[in-house]
């Protein structure tokens, strides 16, 4: 098939590529300017260039890093247009819409909460997240309404080599990875591995539609994470990091480390996705 992928020098789009490649795609990525970390054996367009073309798939990975800077108004709006005006132009950009689009969405959709178990359907508490990824979701669903299947997939903290467990690994090799206040908040992760398999997956599988908890169906907290990484680096995981510090330090941003949501994959199991890492010690053994 002809593929397209958005957010194309990103953590996950660097890990489809060659998954894409080898499954016999023709695979293209659509950037701002030259971009020399794209691999030479995946076509390069521009926004301009999409009227051209037809494609049979369209990843829509775009959106700057949440959590880059803090989110001041100016960061909120940049985040904003990033994710929900570039899905409006790639809407219009594309004269003859794709047969499939898989669109990147967060369980920042959720909001935080310490005690709501949340399933596809259950209704999301407010915040920041929330309006941002429910903004950039109904643009999403304007393909739907151009009668292409749609499928969301809101990603829990991805781990692999790269993305998050990077920016958290000189940390724990330094002792410094302990938990963050309590450590009672939950933690929704998902193995890259698995992110791939489930894209590949939902671009044949006309089964794939709707709206899916991309996540581990293990529940873990915070604390737990931080004592299963420890472990796989053989660091110890005891100094705390106090909530006032980052709260003080990255303001709102903070509640990415401070809250979390128990998200539950419920679509997923009920379409029998096999999950390859099921228990985050295996997932950080595999990435150790």
């Amino acid at each position: 098939m002809k593929v397209l992928v958005t957010g194309a020098n990103g953590f996950i789009a660097s890990n489809l590529y060659p998954l894409l490649t080898a499954a016999g795609h023709e695979t293209f990525a659509l950037v701002h300017k030259h971009q020399n970390a794209i691999p030479r054996y995946v076509q390069t367009l521009h926004m301009d260039d999409l009227g051209e073309h037809y494609f049979d798939v369209v990843i829509n990975l775009a959106g700057a890093n949440i959590a880059a800077k803090r989110w001041t108004a100016k960061r909120q709006r940049e985040l904003f247009d990033s994710r929900v005006q570039f899905t409006r132009k790639l809407f219009n950009a594309l004269k003859q819409k794709p047969s499939v689009l898989l669109n990147a969405s967060a369980v920042g959709y959720y909001g935080f909460d310490e005690y709501k178990t949340f399933l596809e359907d259950t209704p999301p508490n407010g915040g920041f997240t929330h309006h941002l990824c429910s903004a950039w979701e109904q643009e999403a669903h304007h393909f739907e309404d151009a009668g292409v299947r749609t499928t969301i997939f809101r990603l829990g903290v991805v781990l692999g080599h790269g993305g998050a467990l990077a920016k958290m690994e000189w940390p724990f090799k330094l002792g410094l990875g302990g938990k963050i206040g309590n450590g009672k908040q939950f933690f929704p992760w998902i193995h890259i591995h698995d992110v791939c398999r489930f894209i590949l997956q939902a671009m044949q599988d006309e089964q794939y539609q709707g709206t899916y908890n991309l996540v581990s169906p293990q529940a873990i907290t915070q604390a737990e994470f931080a004592k299963a990484y420890g472990k796989a680096l053989n660091r110890p995981t005891v100094l705390p990091t106090p909530t006032v510090v980052l709260e003080k330090l990255l303001g709102d941003m903070s509640q990415l480390l401070t809250k979390g949501q128990h998200v539950v994959p419920q679509a997923l199991m009920n379409q029998k996705f096999t999950f390859e890492y099921q228990s985050i010690d295996e997932a950080l053994k595999s990435l150790t």
